[in-house]
């Protein structure tokens, strides 16, 4: 039984760079940072994996823009991408990921040892997952912006005004849709990930 879930995961990991290099690609221009179903993906993503298994799937995702494949935005690739004026954001998904699998293994314990899995109230984990989404998008527009005031020289202000303020309802709605997806996705698969 464990051996399968773990196997399980690995492949819900590989699908998974695969499903945020895919939301990568779908981009509109929007000012310096462009609009992509990225975060959406990845809010998917650290919702519906087992902890470790999120933070590999958003390292590895990384990993393979960094090296360059075309992955990132605008289907680009390269480790210039990590050091250029957005390349917080990119750092930030992953930083993000790391916290969420921290708060998510605490809150979300589940032993695959046990014999008895103990009971969760009904609203926990939807109620985790809307805290991880909320985390998750504090910690990359914090990161995505202070890179870009640096790596830019712009003002802390000015800095969030073109990396978070034309974004922020879009980013709402992405979220909510996010949050429709994974219970549906979560029974499909029949999946209760909270374990790392």
């Amino acid at each position: 039984m464990l051996q399968r879930s773990r196997t399980q995961s690995l492949v819900l990991t590989g699908l998974s760079i695969a499903l945020i290099a895919a939301g990568a690609l779908i981009t509109l221009p929007f000012g310096p940072i462009p609009f992509t179903l990225q975060t959406m993906m990845l809010g998917i993503v650290i919702c519906l994996l087992p902890p470790a298994y999120s933070v590999a799937a958003v390292g590895g995702y990384l990993a393979l823009g960094t090296i360059g494949l075309p992955v990132f935005s605008g289907m680009r690739g390269g480790i210039a991408m990590l050091v250029g004026p957005t390349g917080g954001f990119l750092v930030g998904f992953l930083v993000a990921a790391i916290i969420i699998a921290f708060m998510r293994s605490r809150v979300l314990k589940d032993d695959d040892d046990a014999p008895q899995k103990p009971l969760r109230p009904h609203w926990l984990l939807p109620t985790v997952d809307i805290a991880s989404l909320v985390v998750f998008s504090l910690v990359y527009y914090l990161l995505g912006s202070l890179w870009f005031m640096v790596s830019t020289g712009a003002s802390f202000g000015a800095a969030v005004a073109a990396c978070v303020a034309p974004f922020l309802v879009v980013d709402i709605i992405k979220a909510a849709a996010a949050l429709i997806c994974i219970q549906p996705i979560r029974a499909v698969l029949g999946l209760s990930l909270a374990r790392a």
